[in-house]
């Protein structure tokens, strides 16, 4: 009896600090005096378990998902006039050191969380339950295939023996071995539906599925297909081809893979993009690529990804000088004249003036990787925000879902493998795929499934160069995934270098000119592990966000 008081305890703690005490949670603390073994469950660490690979708690949240995630991504753009930030915030590693600190300090110690779990629920563990066992190996695979994608090598096939030190693993080894896993866990599950009875049912304490065991298989095997694909053609791999034939036969998901979210929930638990837009300093705006994009194929999807901008009187000061009057006209066409939003302009002494008129909702995108002296130039009111539902803020009452993998990824993977001759309907998937996300957007086609964007077409190149784009819409904001899709694909303009412009584009700093394809080790990977740290470079490259990845050097392109 002593061991059950010390485990409800620690469940009492835990839950109340990391889960915010749920009601059923309630009920089971109220009921304490009657408590048996067969009342405790790891249900109860789940969700956190859940939340933090998916939505982790405040900076981690802020460095790792919103600034790399999506800048690195292409989606967005910080270092606007009042920003906390520089332009080329993320991008420029000899000082946003912070970003890539606390995304390695996230993704490896998470470890401890999902080890935790798999510790009390596997063959001997407290709360053993085989079949909770398979889950969390589900969470672990997809773990470290997230983690890998990166950073490139990591700590994988030593990590958990008691090694202190372990090696980093060539992403190769990672892929296959993730694939494995995932393999084996489906095969744990079988036609299980659930994880037990009572106490042992993950249930409602499962956020992304209910308990439901079988979407979790089909979840396991939409994340095996994702793997291989990513990995197929890249050198020396000889498991892709099987791989995508097994999970093209098996059951994918056939509902949108994601976590409902709760803005009563605390940004110490779950914390999401409205916990910092709170503060006009750390806003982001939509980049010119993705505003581009959209607009210049009529996409539908526009408004729902974006705010219009708030226009009005913008003062451009120092108009008068050379240095500024090349940085001002520069921006002005590459922003307000490239998305045909009407303005005139006057001078007051020295300053440019510009009145945007007023008319139909505009969208602008902020161009990324300015020089700091662009920093002054760029208003706030002459770019687009995105839309305030994706960011959670609580005036509205409202926001979207954690997508994490959406129906239109799911059918944008299957025309990939028609395109790449593992059988189906190419086009008719991908027709799919767009209508499924203009679905989840709750947006109406406008003629652009009829339009050439919309029609695979051309070599086997130029119809992946079209699923690549559209799955990189189609992940906006879905964690890591479309930066990763934009590595994978090699994207058209959207992996362009920037402009061999030095007084414009910040063009000095590591990175270059380079599209980012990697996160840089941080300094406590050095410090707890240096010798294979620099054992992983030596292999991969250097520890720069230009070095390109294993699993970027595959078949398409």
């Amino acid at each position: 009896m002593k061991a059950i008081n010390k485990l409800y305890i620690t469940i009492l703690l835990t839950c109340s600090i990391l889960i915010g005490c749920t009601d059923q949670f309630e009920e089971f603390k109220g009921d304490n005096d009657s408590l048996t073994s067969d009342d405790v469950s790891a249900r109860f660490f789940f969700p956190n378990v859940q939340t933090k690979m998916w939505m982790p708690p405040s900076w981690s949240y802020l460095f790792t998902r919103i600034m790399i995630g999506s800048t690195y991504g292409g989606y967005a753009s910080f270092g606007y006039k009042n920003s906390w930030e520089q332009p080329d915030v993320v991008f420029n590693t000899t000082r946003s050191w912070g970003a890539s600190a606390d995304a390695w300090n996230h993704w490896s110690g998470y470890f401890l969380d999902i080890d935790g779990f798999l510790r009390l629920v596997e063959p001997g563990g407290l709360l053993e339950n085989h079949l909770m066992e398979a889950v969390g190996n589900i969470m672990k695979a997809n773990y470290y295939f997230m983690y890998s994608e990166q950073f490139g090598e990591i700590p994988y096939s030593e990590v958990g023996e008691g090694i202190l030190e372990p090696k980093f693993d060539e992403q190769i080894t990672i892929y296959e071995g993730v694939i494995n896993d995932l393999n084996d866990a489906m095969a744990v599950i079988g036609d299980e539906t659930v994880t037990g009875l009572g106490a042992s049912d993950l249930a409602e304490y499962d956020i992304l599925f209910n308990g439901d065991l079988q979407k979790w298989k089909a979840f396991a095997n939409g994340i095996k297909l994702r793997i291989a694909l990513r990995a197929n053609g890249a050198p020396g791999e000889g498991f892709a081809d099987t791989a995508i034939a097994e999970a093209l036969a098996n059951p994918l998901p056939t509902e949108d893979v994601k976590i409902v979210k709760d803005l009563e929930v605390s940004w110490s638990v779950a914390a999401r993009d409205g916990d910092f837009t709170r503060f006009a300093g750390s806003w982001k705006m939509l980049s010119s690529k993705l505003i581009n994009t959209l607009q210049d194929n009529d996409d539908p999807r526009l408004p729902a990804f974006a705010d219009p901008i708030d226009g009005g009187e913008l003062v451009f000061g120092g108009y008068d000088e050379t240095a500024n009057k090349e940085k001002i006209d520069y921006l002005l066409e590459n922003t307000l004249d490239r998305s045909n939003v009407p303005y005139s302009t006057s001078m007051n002494g020295g300053d440019l003036v510009v009145t945007i008129e007023e008319g139909p909702d505009y969208y602008v995108g902020q161009p990324m990787r300015f020089v700091d002296g662009m920093k002054t130039f760029l208003h706030t009111e002459m770019f687009s925000r995105p839309n305030r539902l994706t960011e959670g803020v609580l005036d509205l009452g409202d926001e979207i879902d954690q997508y994490i993998m959406p129906m239109s990824e799911i059918y944008l993977m299957q025309a990939e493998a028609a395109v790449l001759g593992f059988g189906g309907d190419a086009n008719a998937l991908y027709q799919q795929a767009i209508q499924a996300s203009f679905d989840q957007w709750v947006v109406e086609d406008n003629g652009y499934l009829d339009s050439p964007i919309a029609t695979l077409s051309g070599t086997t190149e130029e119809q992946l160069q079209q699923i690549g784009l559209q799955a990189w819409l189609a992940l906006y904001f879905v964690d890591y995934q479309g930066w990763a899709v934009a590595r994978d694909f090699h994207l058209d303009y959207i992996t362009d270098n920037t402009p061999d412009l030095p007084t414009i584009y910040s063009n000095s700093i590591p990175l270059g000119r380079s599209y980012p394809n990697r996160v840089k080790y941080a300094q406590p990977a050095y410090d707890l592990n240096g010798t294979n740290v620099t054992e992983a470079i030596s292999r991969q490259g250097e520890d720069n966000p230009a070095t390109e990845l294993w699993f970027t050097m595959g078949s398409k392109f």
